[in-house]
């Protein structure tokens, strides 16, 4: 065998050892990072994904109880052609998270309605849960009321003119950022006035 083709065999041989051995390393370099990104998805997707709050667990996971609703004193009116105050429905209750998943930043409404009247009398909001609400736990008693009401120049009025009243309920709905609104439940709301011990009757 001539000189040069014992080189050229030499570097065949050479190139064929420096290929596998880059193969080798390369592959093994490649398999660990692939199984890498597989690990990293799955911890993504079971902590991120399937365990992020969406509108529909939420609804599915809210428990409304402890359940209070009346009239409230919104605000005195003194004007030129009226004095007196303005009634306004209100609803209290507490959350119970029957869910898997915390709850965090949720948006609560209330839109308040007349009895057989599509036109809202007002909504009143709350967002809640800036400190998350974890499953199995329950929440502080939670205050919505409406903006609109009733006006009348007493408390007492509004018992002597019961014919004028009537009764209204209120639409809890709630709302996570970047989600429209999705309903919870419906409450008549009591005809009682905070402060007096009647009830209102309607005629």
């Amino acid at each position: 065998m001539s000189e040069n083709e014992q080189k050229d065999n030499e570097s065949l041989l050479l190139e064929d050892y420096i290929t596998k051995k880059r193969f080798s390393s390369k592959f093994w370099v490649k398999v660990t990072v692939f199984l890498f990104i597989l690990l990293f998805a799955y911890i993504f997707k079971t902590s991120v994904f399937e365990d992020k709050m969406n509108p529909e667990v939420l609804q599915s996971s809210i428990e409304i109880f402890d359940i209070s609703s009346h009239w409230v004193v919104k605000e005195e009116v003194d004007e030129p052609d009226f004095k007196g105050i303005v009634l306004v429905p209100e609803i209290s209750f507490r959350i119970r998270n029957i869910g898997k998943i915390d709850f965090q930043y949720v948006l609560m409404i209330g839109v308040f309605r007349l009895q057989n009247s599509a036109k809202p009398i007002g909504e009143g909001y709350r967002m809640l849960f800036h400190d998350p609400l974890a499953p199995g736990s329950e929440s502080d008693r939670i205050v919505i009321t409406s903006p609109f009401g009733y006006r009348a120049t007493s408390k007492q009025a509004f018992d002597k003119n019961s014919r004028n009243w009537r009764s209204s309920l209120v639409e809890i709905y709630v709302k996570l950022p970047g989600f429209g609104m999705l309903p919870i439940k419906n409450f008549y709301i009591d005809r009682k006035i905070e402060g007096l011990n009647i009830e209102i009757k309607v005629v």
